[in-house]
């Protein structure tokens, strides 16, 4: 009897709880995707665990993994900081975006299931009602939130993967253009609610011509930013208003 546990305890590991480096890597994302912590700014493992009462271990695995999603970029003897998104960044996600998210729309538009629709149709109901609080911080991650969805729609496990890989750089385009473009409340919602309204018809040749046009449009004006010399990556919030 004694023999068969440890026979089946052989190879096999106890699953570990949620690390330390994990809760550090979410403090520090979800403060870079608020812009709290702007492009630029400098990312220290020394005062990063003194603010959070840590040690440096955790801090560094989590900038590593931050690094790795592409929000924060390391310098030698310089260390890190929160990435600062250049033009050529932003057309890179731009062209790389239309060709990923062609793929899932219209995959959604073959394999969506009921709950998958509902739960597009409660993201837009949630927007609405962000965009019209005025919550825009809930805005952009409902944003992330959609197009996440719309991949798991699709089921297609190794494109859902693909996503994955710039799903945080994705998300600190849209601050940066949250705060570059006025107009972004309400075109969020009625876009959304477009793309939305074409899954569920399941019209996949409309739909792939709307992510297209969705994509384009979002980024031609996040690149318009680029030459107001009134702007700033390193404003804030209220600098957009």
């Amino acid at each position: 009897m004694q023999d068969g546990r440890q026979k089946a305890a052989v190879g096999w590991q106890s699953v570990k709880r949620r690390s330390l480096a994990d809760e550090v890597t979410d403090q520090l994302r979800g403060m870079i995707l608020a812009g709290r912590l702007r492009p630029g700014d400098r990312v220290g493992e020394a005062e990063i665990s003194q603010r959070l009462q840590v040690s440096r271990g955790p801090v560094r695995e989590a900038l590593v993994r931050l690094e790795q999603e592409g929000l924060v970029a390391s310098e030698w003897h310089k260390g890190a900081a929160v990435t600062d998104l250049s033009r050529v960044d932003v057309t890179e996600l731009a062209t790389l975006r239309v060709a990923l998210e062609k793929l899932a729309i219209t995959g959604a538009c073959r394999s969506a299931t009921k709950d998958d629709l509902a739960i597009l149709r409660d993201i837009v109901e949630n927007m609405r009602a962000a965009s019209a609080s005025g919550a825009d911080e809930t805005l952009a991650r409902l944003d992330i939130d959609f197009h996440d969805a719309v991949y798991r729609a699709a089921h297609h496990e190794r494109l859902y993967a693909a996503w994955s890989t710039i799903r945080s750089q994705v998300a600190l385009a849209l601050l940066r253009r949250r705060f570059a473009n006025e107009d972004y409340p309400g075109l969020v919602v009625d876009e959304h609610a477009a793309l939305a309204a074409v899954i569920i018809d399941r019209n996949a040749d409309e739909a792939e011509k709307q992510i297209a046009a969705h994509i384009e449009g979002a980024y031609s004006r996040l690149l318009a930013a680029y030459d107001n010399p009134d702007y700033s990556s390193n404003e804030g919030p209220e600098a957009s208003a």
